[in-house]
């Protein structure tokens, strides 16, 4: 099974713009013999995303940034 490398989402083929988030696809695609089915809330709106999920579907959101942001304030001194 394809899927998206940013919002982890199955997909047909291999689009040049993911249907779910948004995004352009430049990265190779995601295989997985399964769904996903474990989820977890968007910082940003709140709504369910796939837990593997590096940028949200909803609000197009880069997850990734909370991670950034907290790695930088762990290494203020």
């Amino acid at each position: 099974m394809n899927k998206c490398p940013y919002c982890f989402e199955t997909l047909e083929d291999k689009p040049r713009k993911c249907p779910f988030c948004e995004q352009f696809i430049i990265d190779d695609l995601a295989h997985s013999d399964y769904k996903s089915i474990e989820k977890k809330k968007c910082f940003f709106c709140g709504k369910k995303v796939l837990k593997e999920a590096r940028i949200c579907k909803h609000c197009h959101q880069w997850l990734d940034r909370v991670v950034e942001a907290g790695d930088t304030y762990d290494n203020i001194d």
